[in-house]
């Protein structure tokens, strides 16, 4: 249940915390192998499922629609014009 909780707390912020949605992973693996040695006492392999591929899915999407850092330019510092461009 954790990992589903931290992975759907990760797509509320969109996947751009990173840590966060390391742990969720790491919480699923976790759940997963806890599973696995026991699983007369536990259950929510599916769950742990869901919320791998959750955080897979969030984790490309925010690859796919992150701006490209511009090489010597600090993100969030505008453009300057130049004095050809005026």
């Amino acid at each position: 249940m954790t990992a589903i909780v931290t992975a759907l707390i990760a797509l509320l912020f969109q996947g751009s915390l990173p840590p966060l949605n390391i742990a969720a992973a790491i919480f699923a693996v976790m759940g997963l192998r806890q599973i696995r040695r026991q699983p007369d006492r536990y259950i929510g392999r599916a769950f742990c499922w869901l919320a791998i591929a959750l955080v897979l899915i969030l984790a490309i999407l925010n690859a796919l629609l992150m701006p490209p850092a511009q090489e010597g330019i600090p993100e969030g510092v505008p453009e300057q014009p130049t004095i050809e461009a005026q």
